[in-house]
């Protein structure tokens, strides 16, 4: 027979009984500020923490770990000042003692915002397709579209036009300053789709 590691592994039953457990004090609503998501991550890293301590020679894992849980439960219950103050929610958007500050939205940088260079960017390409010839706009708006075989047919279009016009645009792309910003051409091994002889 074989004697369990000191690295216990945590069972299916044990996690279920973390689940349990946690789904019960949060539906009793014993413990504020913690829903069911919070208590099981704090059950579970209670009992990681603890695994260390685990005695073979004096239990199961299984015993120890309902044993680590059963405490980790009373104390989460425990109303002394000291908890309750953990487990208090704190407005990052309010002082200590009441008053407004500022929000912490405030001083962090828009994520919306669009940055100078992205700016340029937009009146560079903006500059470009505006001096482009009607059929390569055209050709922009079908490469712009997730279905090109759908959009072809429906411009009435060969794709091989369409690939053609799209190898002059980045040429023209690059010749106006864009090089940067015009994605590499695919190139596919010859052999590819082709049967070895």
């Amino acid at each position: 027979m074989e004697q369990p590691t000191r690295e216990a592994t945590l069972d299916a039953r044990i996690l279920k009984h973390i689940r349990h457990t946690a789904k019960r004090l949060a539906r009793q609503g014993r413990i504020p500020g913690m829903d069911a998501d919070d208590i099981a991550q704090d059950l579970f890293l209670d009992l990681w923490r603890r695994r260390a301590a685990f005695d073979p020679s004096r239990a199961s894992f299984a015993t120890f770990a309902d044993r680590v849980i059963a405490h980790r439960v009373a104390s989460l219950l425990c109303s002394t000042a000291r908890l309750r103050a953990e487990r208090q929610h704190l407005s990052l958007d309010e002082g200590e003692d009441g008053a407004e500050r500022p929000m912490l939205a405030d001083s962090l940088p828009d994520p919306q915002a669009v940055s100078e260079a992205d700016q340029a960017l937009a009146l560079d390409v903006r500059r470009f397709l505006e001096g482009l010839p009607p059929a390569l706009r055209r050709c922009c708006d079908l490469l712009l579209t997730p279905n090109l075989r759908a959009a072809s047919a429906e411009a009435g279009l060969h794709r091989s036009t369409i690939y053609e016009n799209a190898r002059r645009l980045r040429r023209l792309a690059e010749r106006a300053g864009l090089r940067d910003y015009v994605a590499a051409p695919r190139h596919f091994d010859d052999r590819a789709g082709r049967c070895p002889a």
